[in-house]
This record gives C-alpha cells, sequence and structure tokens, in this order.
C-alpha cells in the first residue's frame, strides 16, 4: 500500500514537471457563437509565454489590431469575429472557414488569422484582434483589411494593412508603417521613419532618425527630425516643424510650410504658398502660384513663382554663401542682405510700367525708366563690399527692394515667423479637440 503511493505520489510529480516545461504552452481556446442583434459573434482567447525584447507577428487575412501594453513574460489575446448573417448554420460554416493559429518563433510567437476556404467570407465575416504585450518587444503586424492601433512600443514596429488607418504610440524603435487607403498617426519615433499610405493623411511626432513620409493624397505633418527628412503628397499641405538633416518637401498642390533645416533644402509644389524658417544648405523654392518668404538663409537660394511675391533674408558670409536667384512672374521681390557681405547684385524689371527698384545700398545703381508706365525695362546693378557671389533677382511685373538687415528688422521677420507658427498650433489644437469629440461620440 505504501508502495503505491509513493508511485502515485512519484507519476503526479513527473506530470506537474511535465507540464511546466511544457515547451509549447501557447494555446487557442475559441467559444461558442452568440447572436448579437443581425449578426452572431464568436471569441477566442489565446494566450502564449512571450519574452521582453522577443518578436511578436501577427499575420490576418482581415481585421483590426489592437496592441497595448500587458504583462511582461506572456502574451494575451482575445478575438472576436464576427458573422454577418443572421442564420446560425452559416454563420457557424463562416467561422469554421476562418482558422486561428498561435506556434512559436525563434525568440517570439506567429499569430495567424487565416481564411481557409471561400472568399466569400472576405464580405461576410470580420475580425479583431485585442493584444496585451509586453511593452519592450519588436511587433510586426500584416492585416488585408483593418486598422491597425498600438499604444506604446519599446521596440521595433512594422505594421501593414491593405486599408485602415495606422496609428501608434511613442515608439523607441524603427518604425515602418503603410496602409493602401487611410491615415496615419504617429507619436515619436526614436530611430528612423518610413510611413506611406496610398491615400490619407500622415502626422508624425518627432523623429530620432532619417524620415521618409509619402502619400498619395493628403496633408502630412511632421514634428522635429534628428536627420534627413522627405516628404511627398500628390495632394495636401506639408507642415513640417525642421530637421538637422536636408529636407525635401514636394506636393501636387497645396501649402508647405518648414521650420529650420541643418542642410539643404528642396521645397515645390504646383500651386501654394512656401514658407521656411531657415537653412544653412543651398535652398530651392518653386511654386506654380503662391508666395514664398525664406528666412535665415546660410547659404546660396534658388527661388522661383509664376504669380507672387518673394521674400528672402539672408543670413550668410562671404565663405557660405554661394551665387543665387530670385525670380517670378508677377510680383514683388523683397531681400534683407547683412550690410557687410561681399556680393554683385543683378537685379531687374522686365516691365516697369510704374513699377520700381529700390536700395539701401549706394552702391547699386538704377537704370532706365521706371516712372513711366511704358513697359520699359528697370535695371539695379553693384558690387556691394567688394562684390562676391552673383545675386539675380528678376520680375516681369512688380518692385524689387534690396535692404540692409538690421536687428530691428530681424526681430520683425522672426515675429513674423514665430506668429504663423502660432496660428497653426491653435488651429491643430481644435482640430485634435474636435478628432478627439468624433471618436467619443463613435464610442457611445
Amino acid at each position: 500500500m505504501v508502495k503505491r503511493n509513493v508511485f502515485f505520489i512519484l507519476a503526479l510529480l513527473a506530470a506537474v514537471s511535465g507540464l511546466a516545461m511544457d515547451p509549447d504552452p501557447a494555446r487557442v481556446k475559441r467559444g461558442e457563437p452568440q447572436r448579437q442583434g443581425n449578426y452572431w459573434e464568436e471569441r477566442a482567447d489565446c494566450s502564449a509565454p512571450l519574452r521582453e525584447g522577443g518578436r511578436l507577428v501577427v499575420r490576418a487575412d482581415f481585421g483590426s489590431v489592437k496592441v497595448k501594453p500587458g504583462a511582461t513574460d506572456r502574451m494575451d489575446c482575445q478575438v472576436r469575429l464576427r458573422a454577418y448573417t443572421t442564420n446560425e448554420a452559416e454563420a457557424r460554416r463562416f467561422f469554421r472557414e476562418y482558422d486561428l493559429s498561435l506556434r512559436p518563433l525563434e525568440n517570439g510567437l506567429l499569430l495567424k488569422g487565416t481564411l481557409t476556404q471561400g472568399r466569400h467570407g472576405f464580405r461576410s465575416l470580420g475580425a479583431e484582434f485585442d493584444l496585451a504585450v509586453p511593452v519592450r518587444l519588436n511587433l510586426d503586424i500584416e492585416t488585408k483589411g483593418g486598422d491597425v492601433a498600438v499604444q506604446k512600443l519599446d521596440g521595433d514596429l512594422q505594421a501593414v494593412t491593405a486599408g485602415g488607418d495606422v496609428s501608434a504610440g511613442d515608439v523607441t524603435g524603427p518604425v515602418r508603417v503603410e496602409t493602401a487607403g487611410g491615415d496615419i498617426r504617429l507619436a515619436s519615433v526614436g530611430t528612423r521613419l518610413e510611413a506611406r499610405t496610398a491615400g490619407g493623411s500622415i502626422r508624425v511626432g518627432d523623429v530620432k532618425g532619417n524620415a521618409t513620409i509619402e502619400t498619395s493624397g493628403g496633408e502630412i505633418v511632421a514634428g522635429l527630425v534628428q536627420g534627413a527628412l522627405r516628404a511627398e503628397t500628390a495632394g495636401g499641405d506639408l507642415v513640417l516643424r525642421g530637421a538637422t538633416g536636408g529636407i525635401e518637401a514636394r506636393t501636387a498642390g497645396g501649402q508647405i510650410q518648414i521650420g529650420e533645416s541643418g542642410g539643404r533644402v528642396i521645397a515645390a509644389t504646383a500651386g501654394g504658398s512656401i514658407r521656411l524658417q531657415g537653412a544653412r544648405g543651398r535652398v530651392e523654392a518653386k511654386t506654380a502660384g503662391g508666395s514664398i518668404d525664406l528666412l535665415q538663409l546660410r547659404n546660396g537660394v534658388e527661388a522661383a513663382t509664376s504669380a507672387g511675391c518673394i521674400l528672402a533674408q539672408i543670413d550668410a558670409d562671404q565663405k557660405s554663401f554661394s551665387a543665387s536667384d530670385l525670380r517670378t512672374s508677377m510680383g514683388d521681390i523683397q531681400v534683407y542682405v547683412p550690410p557687410n557681405l561681399p556680393m554683385t547684385i543683378d537685379a531687374a524689371i522686365d516691365m516697369a510700367a510704374g513699377h520700381k527698384i529700390v536700395t539701401d545700398f549706394p552702391a547699386i545703381k538704377i537704370a532706365g525708366d521706371g516712372q513711366t508706365f511704358a513697359p520699359t525695362k528697370l535695371r539695379g546693378e553693384g558690387a556691394l563690399n567688394g562684390g562676391g557671389e552673383v545675386l539675380r533677382i528678376r520680375t516681369s511685373g512688380g518692385n524689387i527692394e534690396i535692404r540692409k538687415l538690421d536687428p530691428n528688422t530681424l526681430a520683425q521677420l522672426r515675429a513674423r515667423q514665430e506668429s504663423y507658427w502660432k496660428r497653426w498650433q491653435e488651429q491643430e489644437e481644435r482640430r485634435a479637440q474636435k478628432e478627439q469629440e468624433r471618436r467619443d461620440r463613435q464610442k457611445e
């Protein structure tokens, strides 16, 4: 009798030990379908050990994916499947055609939601994945239809959806997000960023690395980028707070507002104004119709607009300044130059007709008659401080002003730029408040 009890205890300990040593404790438990108004719902719970710093891969034929911080040593999830039919038998058949699986990977997990049979399930089924994971994790999510939302992540993020919005809180690692149709909203990014959508707006916080942001239609708003920044949209405004590296900003139709750049700036729009707060590298700004304001230019500049005014504040020295060109077909041009900067001025109004060239520099000689309303040419030429690189200024019909940059003027120009950013910030706060109100109404 004692011997049998000993054997029983040993067997029980072995079984418990076997459970503890189970190399694959991942599990998926699916519930029974429940009627919910005009559709049926089936819920599934899944969980598995997942170490901090590991990797979670999610692959779904369709469905939204939400990720929030959870336990530090495991992944827990709930999947809600919805069959949009009132027929129970049909709903059960749809659910059977959707396979949920969870299996371990090297240093991570793979969670899959796959439609195994008739493709009509795409039209009749919906899915929502709610995941709770360690904050320190690398995420790789791909769904063929649905939103992706990540609250916070200390790791890498890759999220791709064939149709839906993508949002994320602060992410410390590199981020690559892509949607075939939807908005992208990201908080701060710890390293490099790639964000692309085939149709929607993109809003990004500060980025501690290079950033590439592209949309086929929508506005782009980005915080400070510690690296190079490329932002491109087929139609919409670009608002870029600045970058330590170069900036390339292109839109097929919209305004461009850029903070300070530590490198070269290329800004181009088919229709809209361009504003730049400052740049250490060469600046190229072109618009088919709109004004151009360029401040704190520490290198050369090439700016052109078909219809609009140009304001350029040059803040370079003899070593950094390079040959520059300012051109507008119809509009005024104002240039502010440091009084001690050596340069050569070549300014002209092609059809003066009452327009004039005004300058604070006696070395600039003006030739022609701008007082008459006849279409005569008016020129202003001269070597400032002994001459240097050429600043070429051209307008077909408008005034030209070449002014000395003094502390009062500099303060006025900076106040003008700060006023614009303040108005924009107020507009952003109102927009964010309306967006939050809209989301609250949807939850109700």
